[in-house]
């Protein structure tokens, strides 16, 4: 799947593109795994790649402070940045379509936010268990740097207040 950078940028400021919004905890998710919550996410970007759409997926973790997204996009940076991405990118290039996920959290690291690629649009549908395993693990990964950045930011908020 590809695109003409100009089309894209249209698709996009039109808001032309599948959007679907999840909810869950992070106690599910560490009951039940990342994997089973990423699911339904995976499952609405194939679909709409496979209608040849832009879409964005998010899990929004009610008793956290914390947004998952997949989204497909022609350059490593979340879609709502589409004027950065316009003084980037020649109208005329045409790009590939890849996924990328993203996570929001003021404890991933020091600009809230960490973007990683997937995989390419039709890697993604045509490995589609291998693609939630994959994220489920990156997930994983994203929630045990949130703690450990949560814990030294504690850690170093008492050792402020033993020093006063």
């Amino acid at each position: 799947m590809e695109s003409l950078v100009k089309d894209f940028v249209e698709e996009v400021e039109a808001e032309n593109y599948e959007t679907q919004n999840f909810g869950g905890s992070l106690a599910e998710i560490k009951k039940s795994g990342a994997a089973k919550a990423l699911e339904p996410m995976v499952e609405m970007i194939v679909k709409a790649v496979g209608e040849n759409k832009l879409a964005q997926a998010t899990l929004t973790l009610t008793d956290a402070d914390i947004q998952v997204h997949l989204e497909t996009s022609i350059i490593k940076l979340p879609l709502r940045y589409l004027n950065a991405m316009k003084k980037m990118l020649a109208d005329d290039d045409t790009l590939p379509i890849s996924v990328y996920s993203i996570i929001e959290s003021p404890d991933i690291n020091a600009s809230s936010l960490r973007i990683d690629k997937v995989a390419s649009a039709d890697d993604f549908v045509s490995h589609q268990g291998d693609m939630a395993d994959a994220i489920a693990t990156w997930l994983d990964q994203q929630l045990d740097q949130i703690k450990e950045n949560q814990e030294k930011k504690a850690a170093d908020e008492d050792a402020e207040t033993t020093d006063k």
